[in-house]
């Protein structure tokens, strides 16, 4: 059985909780049917008791299991109320702890709002499940989950797929205890779906992702804490992001921004990712798949993703690197196997390169004090050796460039995988060409947070050169080799670029527009 979480974890998780409460009280999106902000029902209805964010439960609402006392198990109850639901239904759970032993699979609803008492106050526990998922929400529009916890799920806490408008806040998902392979996947889960907006929320202890939005569009993801999870917050094969004012804490990786191979929807861009802080994330990488690859240490990741913009973000104390940028070619370095490989997935427009990346206006201190993982244990025995251009051991990079996909795609080695070309993506609105000759990733304008004397020692690092002409270093098979260069990341030399601001990504929610461009006009961090 899994260790239960101790007293100063408890205390730990509720502290962080009651912030996200304090910090957002009152001010939370229009759930209502009445156009006032936190006021569920028509107009009219009487109010009968409000949650601790401030959102108001009305005499209409279908109320689960209202007797219930703590241990009890409500799956029955729970089931029964979510099932044919009628349009624009308020169901409330009680307070407390309860238990629920299935799976609860909600289809096709329609202006649902799923509400417990208080991110605190009212908590599930899957622990004894026989499904996999706790929550699973498919089709259907306008779903909001708020003022719950849900704990200890199999697999996934609360997963979404194909819906559009699903609007998550003051929710928790956590696995409690020490970050272990045994706990849940990922936290909050939305997938294949439109109009995501993920605030105020609360994931802890996921074997894989906290906080995760994949093959989606039109998001924005706020106000977060992710903490002690592989990977905190993730955004993968998505488009039209907008990722800001969240913690990242206590994580294997903190913020990730990934295009996979072989997915239904093949790529992701637009993604921005700005004012957020990414911190001590230093816990051991205990997942599996590509995010168990990513390095221990890791403030930020972007992983085979074109046209991401990173921003005012505060990265500090990562023991690896705040920043690594770098191609599909660090996870599978087989060129030759490619077109075997990923030749559907390429000609539906993914490439392992990647282009467009931004990295400007960061505040990045106390980075790379351990640096360890094995996907990077060659580069970084390179770097504190003194095997790179300085010929001096060196703090491992602040800021982690690989170089590789790029040089390979200038050099012409990839060419068009035996054949194979991605369709021109200009015409979905992303900046996007797989071969072209122009990577454009710059890093400019950063802050070097460190104090003396450590001033010196931030680094950005580029494991290969990007120009074909400089390609000195080979093997006897004439393929190209690490060479380590290393510059100061102030003024430096290697990433000295400039490119076009992203847009804004904007969700429209119940006819309601939220983020930079809507609710949040007025926000310092939109002005940035």
């Amino acid at each position: 059985m899994r260790q239960k979480v101790k007293l100063s974890k408890i205390f730990t998780i509720s502290a962080l909780a009651s912030g996200l409460l304090l910090a957002g009280c009152g001010d939370d999106g229009d759930d209502g049917k009445d156009g006032k902000d936190g006021v569920a029902g028509e107009v009219g209805q009487s109010v009968v008791v409000s949650t601790t964010s401030g959102f108001a439960i009305t005499e209409d609402a279908i109320f689960v299991a209202p007797d219930a006392v703590d241990g009890d198990d409500i799956t029955e109850a729970l089931s029964l109320a979510l099932f044919d639901l009628s349009e624009d239904a308020l169901v409330v759970l009680p307070k407390g702890r309860f238990v629920v032993t299935e799976s609860i699979v909600v289809n096709s609803a329609r202006g649902l709002t799923l509400s417990g008492h208080g991110i605190n106050e009212t908590i599930l526990d899957f622990s004894t499940s026989n499904g996999d998922d706790a929550f699973r929400f498919q089709g259907g529009n306008g779903i909001t989950v708020r003022d719950l916890g849900v704990y200890e799920a199999p697999k996934n806490g609360i997963k979404t797929t194909n819906v559009n408008g699903i609007h998550i806040t003051y929710t928790a998902t956590v696995w409690e205890g020490d970050l272990e392979a045994n706990n849940g996947a990922y936290g909050l889960y939305p997938l294949k779906s439109q109009n995501v907006l993920m605030e105020n929320n609360y994931a802890f202890g996921s074997a894989d992702a906290g906080i995760y939005v994949g093959q989606s569009e039109n998001i924005v993801v706020r106000n977060n804490t992710a903490k002690q999870n592989v990977a905190g917050i993730e955004i993968e094969n998505s488009t039209m992001a907008d990722v800001y004012n969240n913690i990242a804490v206590g994580n294997s990786g903190g913020i990730l921004v990934f295009d996979l191979p072989g997915l239904d929807k093949a790529y992701g861009g637009n993604v921005r990712v700005f004012n957020n802080q990414a911190y001590n994330n230093n816990a051991d990488n205990v997942g599996a798949g590509v995010v168990g690859m990513v390095p221990p240490g890791t403030g930020a990741l972007v992983l085979a993703t074109s046209d991401v913009e990173i921003y005012n973000n505060q990265i500090t104390d990562n023991e690896t690197t705040a920043v690594a940028i770098t191609s599909y070619l660090l996870v599978d370095d087989d060129v030759s196997s490619y077109a075997a490989n990923y030749g559907a997935t390429i000609a539906n427009g993914w490439s392992p390169t990647l282009k467009n990346v931004y990295l400007h206006n960061n505040t990045i201190a106390r980075n790379g004090a351990n640096p360890r993982g094995a996907l990077l244990a060659p580069v970084i025995g390179g770097y504190t050796s003194g095997m790179n251009s300085s010929g001096m051991a060196q703090t491992f990079p602040a800021i982690l460039y690989g170089g590789i996909g790029e040089l390979l795609s200038n050099t012409g080695t990839l060419g068009a995988f035996n054949g194979i070309v991605g369709p021109d993506a200009a015409a979905d609105g992303v900046n996007y060409d797989p071969y072209g000759p122009d990577d454009l990733i710059c890093a400019n304008s950063n802050i070097n947070g460190n104090a003396a004397p450590d001033y010196e020692n931030v680094n950005t690092g580029l494991v290969y050169p990007t120009n074909p002409a400089d390609l000195t270093l080979v093997d006897g098979d004439g393929n190209p080799q690490p060479h380590l260069l290393i510059d100061r990341m102030v003024n430096n030399t290697y990433l000295n670029c400039v490119q076009p601001r992203l847009a804004p990504a904007e969700v429209n929610f119940r006819n309601t527009i939220y983020g930079c461009t809507g609710d949040d006009l007025a926000e310092a961090a939109c002005a940035l």
